[in-house]
């Protein structure tokens, strides 16, 4: 039997309860603990695991790191795309124009919550698309510590987001428009943090 079959049957149920820290879904959990076998498994047909538990662990906290930074990607591109301008145009589904309002605000509430650098480093990587060396340089910090701000506003806002039962999956089917426009309210939450 491979190490990484053995490793994950006996450490499936730990592995879940880590991934719950990221992720609030149990459907989320499982496809997660789900790829991370796979994953783990098809490392193993390449090269030797000496640590299969520890790998798995790893291999888990990556994957889930993914997926937070998909969801929280979904929203900002969905923020970036929609017309902000045209929120409130008659052509607009009224129950789009609310959903949109409601998704928004809590998505600035998540980020509202963020400790300050952690809020600066989120904001200028998802919202204003700096990347993470013109963060660095930007706040005079070095890259692996904008690296944990941007990792710690991922799995903070997705989890908020949870919490707040905020469908991000459901964000992505509304029409977009390919305009790179950020809503004020966002803006706003930045430059509120300029002042802390």
């Amino acid at each position: 039997m491979s190490k990484i079959l053995s490793s994950f049957i006996k450490n499936e149920r730990a592995i879940k309860n880590f991934l719950r820290r990221f992720l609030r879904n149990s459907h989320d959990v499982e496809d997660v603990a789900q790829e991370t076998f796979l994953k783990a498994y098809a490392a193993e047909m390449r090269q030797n695991i000496e640590h299969p538990r520890a790998f798995l662990f790893r291999v888990a906290r990556n994957t889930a790191f993914k997926k937070l930074a998909k969801k929280v990607d979904k929203i900002t591109d969905y923020i970036e795309s929609y017309d902000v301008l045209d929120v409130e145009s008659s052509d607009r589904d009224p129950e789009e124009t609310v959903s949109y309002q409601q998704q928004l605000e809590i998505f600035t509430e998540a980020i509202a919550t963020l400790p300050t650098q952690t809020r600066h480093s989120f904001i200028l990587c998802k919202v204003k698309g700096m990347t993470q060396k013109e963060i660095s340089e930007h706040m005079g910090i070095a890259v692996s510590t904008v690296e944990k701000h941007i990792a710690n506003g991922l799995l903070r806002c997705g989890d908020y987001m949870d919490k707040r039962g905020c469908d991000v999956a459901s964000l992505a089917s509304i029409s977009r428009k390919k305009q790179r426009k950020v809503p004020s309210k966002v803006n706003d939450t930045y430059k509120q943090g300029d002042k802390s």
